[in-house]
């Protein structure tokens, strides 16, 4: 049972539900994206979702969540027993994974550079990704070596039982934190040439969507004003034919 819960697949289920919880708080924000009125725009916002959970998906079951981190800071080291990570996961693994996070972080990108915000907040995410990484990679580091002397869970109705839970919620927010922070700090370097490109082409900005207030606003000013037109005499309003001098 321990195994299970400290295991990569778990964490993709915890990544999946943090993923869950973000989709239904920003519902309307996501129906608003794929229902853009532009088809372009419309295809790209369902192709980033679908790439988003492809991606989700293979870190879980074919990738590893814990050890891409940890190979990335192998890549200093030159000897075997200096490194993080003993058993690396596949290079064609890991190429599939690349590809399909590098896909991930263009369509986000340009969605983002569309309905987000531009360079500023871009060169926000990515100083926090940066800022942030190594302290959260070392505190999980610590926490999944913890993690690995678990042999077994306690007895059920017991304080180690409580103590060994609030520990693998513990495990998971850093992983979690982690997984998301450097995320982002991705995505705000990805969006910057992608922004670039849909400035240069005009295509950034979407179009205004009145909402449905100031729709019936509108309609009730153009009932008014054709009430009105109604009501004025014709000579007054313009519509009579003018008179020969």
């Amino acid at each position: 049972m321990v195994q299970f819960l400290a295991s990569n697949l778990m964490l993709g289920l915890m990544v999946s539900a943090v993923l869950l919880g973000l989709g239904r708080w920003q519902y309307t924000a996501l129906r608003d994206i794929v229902s853009a009125p532009a088809r372009t725009w419309r295809v790209l916002a369902w192709v980033a979702i679908g790439l988003t959970l492809t991606l989700v998906a293979w870190f879980s079951l074919a990738d590893d969540w814990r050890k891409v981190f940890g190979e990335l800071l192998d890549v200093r080291e030159q000897y075997l027993s200096e490194r993080a990570v003993l058993n690396p996961v596949d290079p064609g693994i890991r190429r599939v994974s690349l590809l399909l996070l590098a896909a991930t972080l263009l369509c986000s990108g340009a969605l983002f550079a569309r309905y987000v915000g531009g360079y500023g907040l871009q060169f926000v995410l990515l100083i926090l990704g940066l800022s942030a990484f190594f302290p959260l990679y070392l505190i999980r580091q610590r926490l999944d070596t913890g993690l690995a002397g678990i042999a077994d869970l306690p007895s059920l109705a017991s304080l180690a039982m409580l103590a060994t839970l609030l520990y693998l919620l513990l495990d998971y927010a850093c992983n979690i934190a982690l997984i998301v922070i450097s995320y982002l700090g991705l995505l705000g370097l990805a969006a910057l040439p992608v922004t670039l490109a849909l400035d240069l082409l005009g295509r950034r900005n979407p179009p205004v969507r009145p909402t449905t207030q100031a729709n019936a606003f509108y309609a009730t000013i153009h009932s008014q004003l054709e009430e009105r037109r109604a009501a004025t005499p014709a000579h007054l309003s313009g519509e009579e034919g003018t008179t020969p001098r």
